[in-house]
């Protein structure tokens, strides 16, 4: 089945999806790419092919026929439906739940998605925690913080963070390339006194002398593809202070077990340790390919940081992008 729906993951990828749907006995697709991991469309795939042979229906969501039941009892050995609470994603505590407010009436101004740059906005109680995380892990208080694309609005949300801790950051720098996003989040951090400053730039041109080498800490949730990973990464290793202990934050959707080796492969000859991976830390409005989800990834530089990417980048970058390139390659052969 693993070959027939063309699953990277192999038969585990495939009986991690039959137990979710037994544990949970019905349940919706999305729900279902979320707890293992995998993009819905791969998910879809593989209930294709679990419905072809009776052991999948689509009643009440996803769910097992009678077959499948003893399928995965006699086959796979399951037996137990009982769960435990996961660690991982910190609620939204009460007393921030004024900042998470304003955060979403923020929000809902903000211009809408541009699909060709691979922009899927964070829902506001992700943003607020992605601030929050950092505040813990000591990445905010007097710290010089860049933040690589934000149609998120992680900026704002460390700015109103600051606000009810009454903290003083350092420099919080933005470097966007949707002139919306741009003159928004301009206007926002004026309006409501967030030292922020926002900085149009396409990032695959270099990143701005005045800035290499001078920030403590990035932050980016960057295109959803491996040359974005790598190019948005590198940008935020050219910025910061070549010095053990800085500090990256990225948010990227969980891929194959193939594509996340090489994904940690490309942050660890950039220079840096990744020491925390929290899964599904990230929600997002829409976002279906990714199951509305995407991990959070921790970064300590051991050293002087090593981009993979300097000067201009040529190549392509967006989810569209390269589909064009992979479909002109199968065209010209």
């Amino acid at each position: 089945m693993a070959t027939q729906a063309r699953l990277a993951e192999g038969a585990e990828g495939v009986r991690r999806i039959l137990r979710t749907v037994f544990m949970s006995e019905q349940i919706p697709i999305r729900n279902v790419a979320q707890e293992v991991g995998l993009p819905v469309p791969v998910v879809a795939a593989v209930r294709g092919e679990l419905e072809k042979r009776g052991i999948l229906t689509r009643k009440g969501g996803v769910s097992l026929t009678g077959k499948g039941l003893s399928v995965v009892q006699s086959e796979l050995g399951l037996s137990c439906r009982k769960r435990f609470a996961r660690p991982g994603v910190p609620p939204i505590p009460v007393v921030l739940k004024e900042v998470c407010k304003r955060l979403a009436n923020i929000a809902e101004r903000r211009p809408k998605v541009d699909v060709k740059l691979d922009q899927s906005h964070a829902t506001p109680e992700t943003v607020l925690r992605r601030a929050m995380y950092l505040y813990e892990h000591d990445a905010l208080e007097g710290r010089n913080l860049l933040v690589l694309g934000d149609d998120d609005l992680t900026s704002v949300a460390v700015g109103l963070l600051a606000q009810h801790l009454e903290i003083v950051l350092g420099q919080v720098v933005v470097l966007e390339c949707d002139g919306r996003l741009v003159d928004f989040l301009s206007v926002i951090g004026e309006r409501e006194g967030l030292p922020i400053t926002v900085i149009a730039r396409d990032l695959r041109e270099d990143m701005p002398a005045d800035l290499c080498g001078q920030m403590d800490v990035f932050f980016t949730d960057p295109p959803y593809t491996l040359p974005g990973l790598s190019l948005f990464v590198s940008r935020g290793a050219s910025a910061l202070v070549p010095e053990v202990g800085k500090q990256g934050f990225v948010s990227f959707g969980r891929r194959s077990p193939d594509e996340t080796a090489r994904a940690i492969g490309l942050l660890i000859e950039m220079g840096f340790a990744p020491v925390e991976i929290i899964p599904d830390f990230n929600e997002y409005v829409g976002a279906q390919v990714l199951g509305g989800v995407s991990q959070m990834i921790r970064l300590i530089s051991t050293g002087k940081p090593q981009p993979l990417v300097t000067g201009k980048y040529h190549g392509a970058l967006y989810t569209a992008d390269l589909k064009r390139r992979r479909q002109g390659d199968r065209a010209s052969h």
